[in-house]
């Protein structure tokens, strides 16, 4: 959410306004400088001065930072808006920041390598949650006085070089504005915003934490972990938490997941009743079982005080800077929360520090404001006045370093973030005084330039751990991002529990790591819960969305035919590999059944039985001719075209064994053109046949010039003659476009055909016509010869089979045609099965029941009765 140089945000307006408005109204009141502010009283941060603790050195860094709480729990009004400057108490956590700050300073005025003969000093302020707070504590800095006089400078020397803080994005904001202004750096321990990325606007704002942007990423790396795809956001509508929801939400679309609410709690004081009403009804109205939060604490703790919510069952997920929301002092809210995620940068190791929190009682500190006010509240040391009662329970560290002891884990997070912080402005002073730009100062060594010069130095700045990882990386401005993900749980005892149970690190992975058997949920789930609009759609199902919905608001649609998903979350279903198809469930695919005429199924054994016993009855009745061939019958009818077309028969009879089985390139290339050749050469028989003898009864008459052709050689040729032109269009057909074995994955759903590719159909068509040609004028001769008078004219027979022939053929291709697959083959097997046994039997067993049943007529006797008959 990046702002360019020539944009004005409305937000950067509003907050200039409410800036100048503070800075005018302080100005006329405020007194010049004065002492110390001690108190420890709950006070209105809208009225009283920020409390503060400082020491003096030769280098002044300033500390604003949260570390009493924002009220007191045990007499808040919940029914009341709550008020965001009201100060009192404060919490051990918060109390580590301080002490952080405190203990980096003196590590590094102890130090003889980092600032030799520099001493440094600090003003730290404690500001709470309220601006009003931190503009006044800023003008202290700045004014070097007890009392905010903007430029007013009560010592001699300026020494203040840096401020740090804040906790909160909205006052670091307004420290921005105003330390800025005056240019001094400002490094944030712990603010988050996406506003704060334009470099241009915050030129001078530097930080010990991770961007915003990586929150962001951590968060939905979680979602995605889980799968929760339908989740919420409440909001308070500042600056900072408002923009950060928001930014959110344009991320998380990017990446699938769908916002049902982004909602937002009011902190104006007449719209807070309505708006909690409304955010608590978006709550119950809304199927999310995920709910994420970018509030301020103090609001979020008088929404879910007035008991108005009454929700169970809701996994919350807080950003960075919520943890202390979860510990003992909110427990009356272990049933909201119970199970919930929180995500925080991860801890780090302060050497040293643990041993520094045991020696940081009253009598080491005795002028610690803070430490004074944790006494108070925490160890119950008041007397009715408010003030301590005795010094010797103060001297009494018992309490004290019991609940030190009890931090045994020394997990440090914005503890170590403030230590870091007052690091890198050291660091960053070291460069200078190497480079020989910063002496201790003097009367006559004035450091006038010193916070120009640093801004130049701590943009070079790059600081690591002993482990090497980054620690503030400021020249984009933010360290990478690296996040802890805790687990909020209290027991039946109402024991609160936050263990480790992920982490997030990019850029080495953009998975989250997380421990899930070590996830103790709310107990209103049984297992991890779900969050999504619609249910996932199962594998073999692909998502359609609904019209005018969230992307994960849709249907589940079964995959079609060839198409599978086999996860659960597919918005396209995938096509299957050519050679495989979708199972039944559309899951996965599986190998095509091959669809070829097989030997193994009926259909193909059928036809290879039946053209079996069609080649053994013509190899027989080729047998009885030759053994008969010297019978007036056989000699009569052409004994050599009979053989011809005898063995023509049989081979196309075997031709059926070369459509049946897995096709082959051998047998792709030999079948058609075989068959073509083989069919033209017995019509070219049968054509002879025909012709001889309608030649031989025209020779007879008398002055016929027909004679000279009346002979064998004239059949011979013409046999030869005709298969010429069918063995030319093969072998041209063979040539040109040979025919291939072919997969077809169209045809038939499911099934891959192998078949021949007949190379080109109108070759095949041409060689299929040629032979339909010969056929017909075989048909047409023998009808002509049908009547002729011989005792063995075989001219009707041959008509009639010429007839079955031709009808046979005429019905193939329309048939041939319309089938697909191995019913095609089979069309054509059963084309010349029909049509060779056509031919074979009503042109050849007429002869055979002659020669075996009425032998009698096979003989010269007969036939010169016969002619005698005719003749007369």
């Amino acid at each position: 959410m990046e702002t360019s140089s020539s944009e004005v945000s409305p937000f950067f307006v509003l907050k200039l306004v409410k800036l100048a408005v503070m800075i005018f109204m302080l100005f006329l009141s405020l007194p010049l400088c004065s002492g110390n502010h001690l108190g420890c009283e709950l006070h209105n941060g809208d009225n009283d001065s920020p409390m503060s603790y400082s020491r003096d050195g030769d280098v002044i860094i300033g500390g604003i930072l949260q570390i009493l709480l924002t009220h007191d729990q045990e007499t808040f009004d919940f029914s009341e808006r709550p008020s965001i400057a009201y100060c009192g108490g404060t919490s051990y956590e918060y109390l580590k920041h301080f002490l952080a700050f405190i203990f980096a300073i003196e590590e590094i005025n102890n130090s003889t390598d980092l600032l030799p003969n520099i001493t440094l000093g600090f003003q730290i302020y404690d500001t709470c949650t309220s601006e009003n707070l931190a503009v006044k504590s800023v003008l202290n800095i700045i004014s070097e006085t007890q009392e905010p006089i903007p430029n007013y400078i009560c010592e001699r020397s300026p020494k203040s070089a840096a401020v740090v803080g804040h906790l909160l994005s909205s006052s670091t904001y307004t420290l921005a504005r105003l330390t800025q202004l005056f240019g001094y750096p400002q490094v944030s321990y712990g603010a988050y915003n996406s506003f704060f990325n334009n470099r241009e606007n915050f030129p001078l704002l530097y930080w010990t934490v991770p961007s915003v942007f990586s929150q962001f990423h951590a968060i939905i790396q979680v979602l995605v972990h889980f799968g929760w795809t339908w989740v919420g956001i409440i909001t308070t509508d500042d600056d900072s938490n408002l923009l950060s929801g928001m930014g959110l939400k344009k991320e998380m679309v990017e990446h699938g997941i769908c916002v049902d609410f982004l909602t937002v709690i009011s902190i104006d004081p007449q719209a807070y009743p309505n708006s909690e009403l409304r955010v608590t009804e978006v709550i119950k109205n809304s199927s999310v079982n995920v709910i994420i939060l970018f509030c301020l604490e103090i609001f979020l703790i008088g929404f879910l005080g007035t008991g108005s919510i009454g929700v169970t069952g809701k996994v919350w997920i807080t950003p960075v800077g919520m943890e202390s929301f979860f510990d003992n002092e909110h427990s009356k809210f272990i049933n909201t929360f119970n199970g919930s995620l929180i995500i925080t940068i991860k801890k780090g190791e302060i050497p040293g520090f643990q041993e520094f929190l045991f020696r940081a009682t009253y009598n080491n500190m005795p002028d610690n404001t803070f430490l004074i006010c944790f006494w108070k509240f925490h160890l119950g040391y008041l007397d009715i006045s408010g003030k301590l009662s005795n010094e010797e329970c103060c001297s009494n560290n018992t309490l004290w370093k019991n609940l030190v002891s009890e931090d045994a884990e020394n997990i440090h997070r914005f503890s170590y973030t403030i230590y870091n912080a007052v690091y890198l402005i050291a660091e960053a002073l070291n460069h200078m005084k190497l480079q020989k730009c910063l002496n201790k100062p003097s009367a006559a060594n004035p450091m006038q330039s010193l916070k120009r010069k640093l801004n130049y130095y701590l943009k070079q700045m790059d600081l690591k751990a002993s482990s090497g990882t980054d620690i503030a990386s400021n020249n984009e401005g933010f360290v990478k991002g690296s996040f802890d993900i805790l687990n909020f749980f209290a027991d039946s005892n109402s024991k609160i529990t936050k263990p480790i149970i992920g982490s997030w690190s990019p850029p080495s992975s953009n998975q989250v790591q997380i421990n899930n058997s070590a996830i103790a949920w709310n107990p209103w789930f049984n297992e991890t819960p779900q969050s999504f609009c619609s249910y996932p759609c199962f594998p073999g199902y692909r998502k359609s969305l609904k019209s005018g919905k969230l992307a994960c608001c849709f249907d589940c649609m079964p995959c079609n035919d060839g198409e599978i998903t086999n996860g659960t979350a597919m918005e396209t279903c995938a096509s299957c590999p050519d050679d495989e198809w979708s199972n039944p469930t559309r899951d996965k695919c599986i190998k095509r059944p091959l669809h070829f005429l097989s030997y193994e199924e009926d259909l193909g054994i059928s036809l290879a039985i039946i053209a079996t016993i069609f080649f053994g009855m013509t190899s027989s009745v080729l047998w009885i001719f030759v053994k008969y061939r010297n019978t007036p019958l056989v000699r009569a009818n052409n004994c050599n075209l009979s053989y011809v077309l005898l063995v023509s028969l049989m081979i196309c009879f075997l031709l059926s064994f070369l459509f049946i089985g897995h096709p082959e390139e051998l047998t792709c290339l030999m079948r058609q053109t075989t068959f073509g050749f083989v069919f033209a050469v017995a019509i070219s028989a049968i054509l002879g046949k025909t012709t001889t003898v309608l030649i031989a009864f025209n020779a007879t008459k008398p002055g016929s010039k027909l004679r000279k052709c009346v002979g064998s050689r004239i059949s011979t040729g013409l046999v030869i003659l005709c298969s010429l032109g069918e063995f030319i269009i093969c072998v041209t057909w063979l040539i040109s476009a040979s025919p291939f074995v072919e997969l077809d994955t169209k045809t038939i759903p499911g099934t891959m055909i192998v078949q021949c590719n007949e190379g080109s159909i109108i070759a095949f068509y041409v060689a299929v016509s040629y032979i339909g040609v010969l056929a017909i004028f075989s048909f047409i001769i023998a009808f002509i010869s049908r009547k002729l008078p011989d005792t063995f004219n075989e001219a009707q027979y041959i008509t009639f089979s010429m007839l079955v022939f031709c009808s046979v053929w005429i019905s193939f291709i329309p048939t041939y045609i319309c089938t697909k697959g191995k019913y095609m083959v089979a069309v054509e097997i059963f084309a010349i099965l029909a049509s060779s046994g056509a031919l074979m039997g009503f042109i050849f067993f007429p002869k055979c029941f002659i020669i075996f049943l009425r032998p009698e007529r096979n003989s010269k006797t007969d036939i010169k009765v016969k002619v005698f008959q005719v003749y007369g």
